[in-house]
């Protein structure tokens, strides 16, 4: 091989691939954040700032970004990034949203659509996380990725589509007042691979475990991406920088279904405990998801915040 080329990081389950370059790559090793789990009633009012019942409620910590001046409801915004251009995002800011009060936010990423079907697919799970986002209070960011079969490009080099997430993350959190220790990720498919990718490996993009509270895949896998067999995916695992809390919903009917049962009892080896940091459901259907799986996935991972 030449010492400068360019490679395909092939997704090895059906269907799905991602573009990468080995040259050059710019590691670095970050240090972790910190897990918390927040009071219970942070969840059960998601538009409370303070609650009283017998006893004042548990005082927490936010992170406002304190932005200001964006639009309600489906809002589709440009961001750019230097020397990779300018991108379409498109959020669901829910009614009830204040910029007072700083609100989670979830960054959702679709999967591989096909050619030119990319902004349809980011728009498509935009649109199924805003019923569970107007009923919780939180925003979704939804980027669209360049691929040329409609999925993600990934580092290394810098930039890449990891950089769109992160540009995306910042023009949300300029426009609204989002709370930043409670980010959490969402990742169809091959947006699921990808979110694998961005907790376990560090590739210098400018987004990573410590971005988020929590993460979720659906029909994504380990091997789809962030590692190769089973015996790489444990080292991986194993190396994370934090025992970051995760939901995997898979069809069983998904040929993905497999891979997604190892992975869980991955994660369970190294640590993460099912039912507590570690959700696995498997749900009667094939590769897809369903608004009501988002709900779910909601109330797993809203407890959760990640604190410098």
């Amino acid at each position: 091989m030449a010492p400068i080329a360019r490679i395909a990081r092939r997704y090895k389950k059906p269907g799905l691939w991602l573009l990468a370059a080995i040259a050059g790559a710019n590691i670095s090793i970050a240090v972790a954040a910190t897990t918390s789990t927040l009071p219970p009633w942070v969840c059960a009012h998601p538009d409370a700032i303070y609650v009283d019942g017998f006893q004042p409620a548990t005082p927490i910590t936010r992170l406002p970004s304190s932005g200001s001046g964006g639009a309600i409801g489906n809002v589709s915004r440009s961001v750019v990034v230097p020397g990779y251009g300018t991108h379409t995002v498109h959020l669901y800011v829910p009614a009830s949203y204040s910029p007072t009060q700083p609100v989670p936010m979830v960054l959702a990423l679709h999967g591989q659509a096909g050619p030119g079907a990319a902004n349809n697919a980011a728009l498509s799970v935009r649109n199924t996380w805003a019923t569970v986002a107007s009923a919780n209070g939180f925003i979704v960011v939804a980027p669209v990725g360049t691929g040329a079969s409609g999925g993600w490009i990934a580092p290394p080099p810098n930039p890449s589509d990891y950089s769109i997430m992160a540009a995306a993350i910042a023009d949300a959190e300029a426009a609204y007042n989002i709370d930043q220790s409670r980010r959490i990720a969402w990742g169809f498919s091959a947006g699921g691979h990808v979110m694998h990718d961005i907790m376990l490996n560090d590739f210098g993009a400018p987004i990573s475990i410590d971005t988020f509270a929590a993460y979720s895949v659906s029909a994504g896998v380990l091997e789809g991406f962030a590692c190769t067999n089973p015996t790489s995916c444990n080292a991986l695992v194993a190396t994370a920088a934090r025992r970051i809390p995760l939901d995997i919903h898979v069809g069983n009917g998904d040929p993905l279904a497999t891979y997604a049962i190892s992975d869980r009892n991955i994660f369970q080896a190294n640590g993460w405990v099912l039912n507590n940091d570690l959700w696995f459901t498997l749900f009667v259907g094939g590769h897809n998801f369903a608004g009501s799986q988002l709900g779910e996935i909601w109330t797993h991972l809203c407890p959760f915040q990640v604190l410098p």
